[in-house]
């Protein structure tokens, strides 16, 4: 148990760093995510190659996943080039509420749990105060928060995956669904695919696509064996910390931020590190 919450840690921060390189990256969001879901995609099927084989109806499920998926990162990407990556990491903080809410409306049999809740809508105080601090990033925040609804859709979809295939097998399925969905939608809007603009780019799409795609994203479908999805949403929402002090250390966002922002921001990190003492307490006593 110690080792999964460790490396969901490492996984968290990954996900962290994704903010930065789509920053740092000179492509729009939809172009980032066409090239990083494709070669990840490309990378995966090189790597499970025959046992990439599954039925027909599997196959279809987990790209259609893979058009949510690809609707998060748009999104998110697109949070990015509109505010910066700390309000689009703090925007997408909102998953553990949205988890709340979904994941009995969706799971036959769960039940909704006040705790969940409660802590889910913590999160909303602290947002609630960021937003009215950062009204001029109130657009890509907004577009943070439903990137953060996405992102809770599809995992808890994922969470009738695991059964199903490897979880090599679902990631690959799931990139090439959401490489077709930014692709389709590329090619509509503009009858092309822009491609990364020099050495530096395809560097940092090369970082995006492999650690923190297939490696990251491949590793948390794994996790879903044994941890829940609230449990494993909940910790993510440490990712704003992660790419918080990465956006301070690569961009200096930090000096452009109101205090507002770091009010908000210590709510919702609070409510984080309180949320599994107090649900074990709750466990205990219950036991």
């Amino acid at each position: 148990m110690v080792r999964d919450h460790l490396k969901l840690q490492v996984i968290i921060v990954l996900w962290g760093f994704t903010a930065v390189l789509g920053e740092l990256l000179t492509l729009p969001a939809v172009g980032i995510v066409a090239w990083r879901t494709g070669l990840a995609a490309f990378f995966l099927l090189l790597w499970i190659r025959r046992r990439s084989l599954v039925g027909v109806k599997n196959a279809l499920i987990f790209i259609g996943t893979g058009f949510v998926i690809g609707g998060h990162w748009i999104t998110f990407f697109l949070a990015v080039k509109v505010a910066n990556v700390s309000i689009c990491m703090i925007g997408v903080a909102t998953l553990s509420l949205w988890t709340a809410i979904l994941e009995p409306l969706i799971i036959k049999g769960r039940k909704f749990r006040p705790i969940d809740l409660l802590f889910g809508s913590v999160t909303v105080i602290g947002v609630s105060i960021i937003y009215r601090s950062e009204l001029e990033y109130s657009n890509g925040f907004l577009i943070a928060i439903f990137s953060a609804f996405l992102a809770a859709v599809f995992s808890i979809v994922n969470s009738f995956h695991i059964e199903k295939a490897h979880h090599y097998v679902i990631t690959f399925y799931e990139m090439l669904g959401a490489c077709l969905f930014a692709s389709a939608f590329l090619l509509v809007k503009d009858g092309s695919i822009p491609l990364p603009d020099g050495s530096r780019d395809w560097l940092w799409m090369m970082i995006l696509a492999f650690f923190c795609t297939v490696v990251a994203y491949s590793q948390y479908v794994e996790l879903l064996n044994r941890l829940n999805i609230f449990t494993i949403n909940f910790a993510g929402n440490l990712e704003p910390v992660y790419g918080i002090a990465l956006a301070a250390l690569f961009f200096q966002e930090h000096k452009n931020l109101n205090p507002g922002f770091y009010l908000g921001s210590a709510i919702i990190i609070t409510s984080i590190l309180l949320y599994p003492f107090v649900r074990c307490s709750i466990a205990r006593r219950t036991a």
